[in-house]
């Protein structure tokens, strides 16, 4: 019997013999123009993506660049801060969020760059009190009208949420954590043949957790660099179609070995699909990808994690009013278990924003999730709503009243605690 991976790569190396000899083959026959309206994808445009002349701030102009800075207010109300099965607390969370976004107004070439702070004040458990932000620029250099490069670097500090599968249950205050990230691309089309390669790296370093009741759990064997690398080839068979075959490697780097801990939790792995990109003017748009994902570990303490994944983000525009957009995941993540590696992860979600009025646009959201962990028995799953209502009081104020609802059971030997958690949020946008 043949392996799925044979199949994988064989079909998968054919398609790419394909792409190669039909773009050599367009060359000659296709003009510039002609290829140019072949990768012209942008005809349909999302509610939540629509210009709104009379409604969008305008900034601040000082030569070539616009700085458009903000000021979010907000107020949650909590029923369950800790995300537990019982004795559930409520709090009401005040929110700050300032940020500023830098573009430029380049004909060619392009650069942006973003700065944002997110204060978070409980009111009662003032322990659960925190200060996140994310800073960061990146750009785009066009070589040619066929051939751009691009590049990004980041720099944050985050929260890891009280539902996570990790410590933050248990943990006496919430899980603090750095992130840094690297980004480098390029793309190059030739006709009827696209062509994108890209590398990307993170690190993220954890602090440790001060536990309810006592004690410390380290989080340092979750400290990590990881690098991606990707490459893709897309082939035109219409100006409003696209197939492409792509791969995906990652090599995932622990900062922490044997003896310091347990288990070596390095690894490396592969994602390799194919699927369709289209934008059918007036009905839909979309991207979906079928294939193979791989994780292998260094410690044979972990098993190997593998598997069929998708990718898929698909928007269906009913009226000129309504968008649908539906969107799907099935990918290897890393745990924050440290009896497990990695779990399968799989999202599916639809969401349908609608324009009410002008100024006034409904959303409405259902999330699905599965997790399914390797090396441990636990497979967690959880349910999302989220109801919310956007108005824009003119192009400096926007006002949002929103109500979310999340659900999570567990399953196995090693199982979490199940827990629900209703959220209600009231914000104002001030913007310039």
């Amino acid at each position: 019997m043949v392996d799925l991976k044979e199949k994988l790569f064989s079909s998968v190396g054919a398609a790419v013999l394909i792409l190669g000899a039909g773009g050599a083959a367009s060359v000659a026959g296709a003009s510039t123009a002609e290829a140019q309206a072949l990768w012209d994808r942008d005809r349909n445009v999302s509610v939540t993506q629509r210009p709104r002349p009379e409604y969008d701030a305008l900034g601040a102009r000082a030569g070539a660049f616009i700085y458009r800075p903000s000021l979010t207010l907000g107020v949650e109300l909590n029923d369950n801060i800790f995300a537990t099965a019982t004795n559930e607390e409520t709090d009401s969370i005040l929110i700050l969020n300032p940020a500023v976004t830098v573009d430029t107004t380049w004909s060619r070439h392009a650069f942006n760059a973003y700065a944002n702070v997110n204060r978070k004040l409980y009111n009662d458990f003032t322990d659960e009190s925190t200060t996140d932000y994310a800073l960061g620029a990146g750009g785009r250099l066009d070589i040619r009208r066929s051939t751009s490069l691009n590049g990004s670097i980041s720099q944050s500090r985050g929260t890891e949420p009280r539902t996570s599968a990790g410590a933050a249950g248990f943990a006496a205050e919430p899980i603090r954590f750095d992130n840094k990230t690297f980004s480098i691309g390029g793309q190059h089309t030739f006709n009827r043949l696209r062509l994108r390669a890209g590398y990307d790296f993170a690190e993220t370093d954890y602090e440790d957790a001060r536990l309810i009741g006592g004690g410390v759990a380290s989080q340092d064997f979750r400290d990590q660099d990881t690098h991606r690398y990707t490459v893709r080839a897309d082939y035109a068979i219409s100006p409003d179609t696209a197939l492409f075959v792509r791969y995906r490697y990652n090599d995932r780097d622990f900062h922490l070995a044997p003896p310091a801990v347990l288990n070596n939790r390095d690894s490396d792995g592969y994602t390799i699909d194919g699927g369709v990109e289209f934008d059918l003017g007036g009905l839909a748009r979309g991207e979906i990808g079928l294939g193979y994902t791989e994780q292998t570990y260094v410690s044979a303490a972990f098993p190997k994690v593998e598997g069929f994944s998708f990718d898929g983000l698909v928007e269906w525009f009913p009226t000129q009013l309504t968008t649908l957009t539906f969107t799907a995941r099935r990918a290897i993540e890393d745990s924050g278990i440290a009896a497990s590696a990695g779990f399968l992860g799989t999202s599916l979600a639809a969401q349908l924003d609608h324009e009410l009025l002008r100024n006034v646009i409904l959303t409405g959201r259902v999330d699905y999730a599965n997790d399914d962990y390797e090396g441990i028995d636990r497979e967690d799953e959880r349910w999302g709503a989220t109801a919310q209502a956007t108005y824009l009081v003119n192009r400096n104020l926007g006002l949002t009243a929103s109500y979310s609802y999340l659900d999570q059971t567990s399953a196995g030997i090693d199982a979490a605690n199940a827990f629900s958690v209703n959220r209600v949020m009231f914000s104002a946008v001030i913007q310039y």
